[in-house]
């Protein structure tokens, strides 16, 4: 993926522009390969002054952070919250949590975002100044005040968290409705246990597998979801800074082959890394996954 997704931008992008036949962009296409992979050359971005590829590790760190906050805080609230549904299907929380899935997955999270930054951050909340609030161009690095990295964090990564949340709450409530009625779960509440110590260890386990299967084909929606939440909170990542760089340093002009492609790049190799975790935990608590038949 990481390979592919880059090259066949390469040829589309290099077939659209005028004169150029595909056959032409195709022999090119070791050349570049080289050039992307061997020796990361993305060219010079003249907003920053200094190379895309240094801009893109400057910025990686950020992306990282982001993605892995949203990706963990939003599988451990629906997790949560779809074993609280579980244990009380049909009741009011239940159909609390039913209603608030659906706003997660119907309202875009840019909406939050802003709103958050509207209404509650310190620098420009003008209903209600919250202290500890992730605010706009507020991102310190953690090795200078780890406290100030989390607080201008802690809010983009709840923002990316409340569709995968919701999604994962969804998937998790369904599997683990199946999974309550099955041989295994029932012997466990034969021989005495607690029902929390039933969900959490036995019924919750059997039904992790849909759940990391979702957050595997999610990962692109994240990434996606990165770039947004990065321009709302003003955060110095690379997908903001090679946008800024371009439209603010060659204003008037479409973005450059070059900035496209290490943008896909970038999200080319955080999604591929992503989705290889969560299949090999899948792998790990799933033995018919690990079975070649």
């Amino acid at each position: 993926m990481v390979i592919l997704a880059p090259s066949l931008s390469f040829v589309v992008l290099g077939t659209l522009r005028e004169g150029t036949p595909l056959w032409t962009v195709i022999s090119d296409l070791p050349r570049y390969l080289s050039d992307t992979f061997l020796h990361l050359d993305l060219g010079y971005d003249g907003f920053y002054q200094k190379q895309r590829s240094a801009l893109m590790f400057d910025g990686l760190p950020v992306d990282v952070a982001l993605l892995a906050g949203g990706l963990v805080l939003g599988v451990g609230i629906g997790l949560a919250t779809g074993l609280a549904s579980a244990k009380r299907r049909g009741q009011a929380l239940d159909h609390a949590l039913s209603i608030g899935s659906a706003a997660g997955l119907s309202v875009p999270i840019y909406w939050f975002g802003f709103a958050v930054l509207a209404l509650f951050a310190p620098q420009s909340g003008y209903l209600l100044q919250i202290p500890f609030l992730s605010w706009y161009g507020g991102y310190v690095s953690p090795g200078q005040d780890p406290l100030g990295w989390l607080q201008s964090l802690w809010v983009p990564w709840v923002v990316l968290a409340i569709p995968l949340a919701a999604m994962c709450h969804r998937m998790a409530r369904a599997s683990l409705v199946e999974v309550m009625d099955a041989d295994h779960v029932r012997t466990a509440r034969a021989k005495g246990l607690r029902d929390s110590v039933v969900m959490r260890r036995h019924a919750l386990r059997a039904a992790l597998p849909p759940v990391l299967g979702l957050v595997s084909v999610s990962v692109a929606l994240m990434v996606t979801n990165v770039i947004l939440i990065e321009t709302a909170f003003n955060l110095p990542g690379f997908f903001r800074q090679a946008h800024v760089g371009q439209f603010l340093g060659e204003l008037g002009h479409l973005p450059s082959p070059e900035v496209v492609q290490a943008l896909i790049l970038e999200a080319a190799v955080l999604i591929s890394v992503t989705m290889l975790i969560a299949d090999l935990l899948l792998a790990r608590l799933d033995p018919q996954v690990r079975t070649l038949r």
